[in-house]
């Protein structure tokens, strides 16, 4: 029986080898991409774990688990234990939170899609949730476990760190959006109405900050 050497078998570029784009530093070497490596490229392409190392991503791995939501289900409630934050790998969720005036209905803040990130805040400060989050869609999510991420944290483990950096990063960015579609909508008032929008304006900002921890 003749065998192939290896090096004969490896296309000498990656467009001889009619690779549809250049091939990752595993494809390259000739060997079959293990299902682990996929997983870990897909995770770095989330913002939250961008800055992490493969090892620190495994890390991270390890502690997550896939979950598949129904549409119209719920991922949580209002009142229930922030026991986890959570990633969309796919599908799309909405956050909704309910409206004071009327129990049966639910006002939507948010529609989250790929590579989003959410729940995280009610798992920071350690609060129950305070808004639900359903699956408009059949959703597959990235689950990460509270316990286990805390742990990472108490024993000082760098990964969870530069996740936490990477939430402020997230909160910061999402506070100046806001920030700068309400501000577009001041200047669209007259000077009358402006301070009283203004005050409008804090309440909300303390809004985000102390009661939107979903």
């Amino acid at each position: 029986m003749v065998r192939t050497s290896p090096s004969a078998r490896r296309p000498t570029s990656w467009r001889s080898g009619g690779w549809a784009r250049p091939p990752s530093s595993a494809e390259s070497r000739g060997g079959v991409v293990s299902k682990d490596v996929r997983k870990t490229e897909r995770f770095t392409q989330i913002p939250i774990y961008s800055n992490l190392s493969s090892r620190e991503v495994a890390q991270i791995i390890s502690i997550t688990e896939e979950v598949i939501v129904e549409p119209g289900k719920d991922v949580f409630a209002p009142g229930e234990p922030a026991d986890a934050f959570y990633v969309v790998q796919s599908g799309r969720i909405e956050i909704r939170l309910v409206n004071e005036e009327r129990a049966d209905k639910k006002m939507t803040i948010a529609t989250l899609s790929d590579r989003s990130v959410f729940g995280e805040m009610s798992f920071l400060h350690d609060r129950p949730r305070s808004a639900y989050a359903s699956a408009v869609e059949e959703t597959r999510l990235s689950k990460i476990k509270g316990a286990e991420f805390r742990a990472l944290m108490e024993k000082g483990d760098l990964a969870a760190y530069k996740v936490i950096h990477n939430f402020a990063l997230l909160i910061a960015s999402r506070l100046r959006r806001v920030e700068n579609e309400l501000v577009n909508a001041l200047n669209e008032l007259g000077p009358g109405k402006r301070t009283q929008r203004l005050k409008e304006l804090q309440e909300f900002r303390n809004t985000l900050f102390q009661e939107w921890s979903f």
